[in-house]
């Protein structure tokens, strides 16, 4: 069963150094149908380099499951690092991220904590088309160690500078579960502050 899922991604400049960043993510079991999930991202991030920044932030997740009655709601805060950098015309990405994760378990809450690595390529076709890849690995720290993976390919179109989709495949892997879905994405920048000094 294929389905779908589809995120909006911004980013958004504060000055040189500082961007917020914020991202809604939706699942659906079948095309835009049969609700999955949501995801609701914030985060800061401080740049470095042109390459290298680092973030914190909060997300709202809230799933609902075929095999369970009751929802998923969990509370996230998390912490990365991203680091780019660029071979010939392939642009190359890592992102290093540690979450702590409060799952509700009524009456009260229960913490755990994984690490994840995304290692994401983008490479130009043509004028504005591009080829984008991706594959993350998630880690719980303690048993049982493999959380998930995600794999993506998909083609890319950058409209003006500030906005860009892509369109691809998206293959979530679960150890007693496995999800193909095509993936819709919108990416954009804004800037809130502005470098002229006149």
């Amino acid at each position: 069963m294929t389905g779908s899922w589809t995120e909006v991604i911004g980013q958004h400049e504060l000055s040189e150094k500082w961007c917020l960043g914020t991202t809604a993510i939706s699942q659906h079991y079948r095309m835009f149908d049969d609700f999955q999930l949501l995801l609701f991202r914030m985060g800061l991030a401080y740049r470095f380099s042109g390459d290298a920044l680092v973030s914190a932030g909060y997300d709202y997740f809230y799933s609902e499951s075929y095999s369970e009655d009751r929802p998923k709601l969990q509370h996230r805060t998390w912490e990365e690092f991203n680091l780019g950098s660029r071979y010939s015309t392939l642009a190359i990405s890592h992102r290093y991220r540690f979450e702590s994760i409060w799952t509700r378990q009524e009456p009260q809450y229960d913490l755990s904590h994984r690490l994840r690595y995304r290692l994401k390529l983008e490479h130009p076709l043509y004028k504005n088309l591009y080829l984008s890849a991706f594959n993350e690995i998630f880690i719980n720290v303690g048993k049982p160690y493999f959380n998930q993976n995600r794999m993506a390919l998909g083609l890319g179109y950058r409209l003006n500078p500030d906005l860009r989709v892509e369109l691809g495949y998206l293959k979530l892997h679960f150890d007693h579960a496995h999800y193909d879905r095509l993936r819709l994405a919108m990416f954009f920048k804004t800037n809130l502050f502005s470098k002229d000094k006149n």
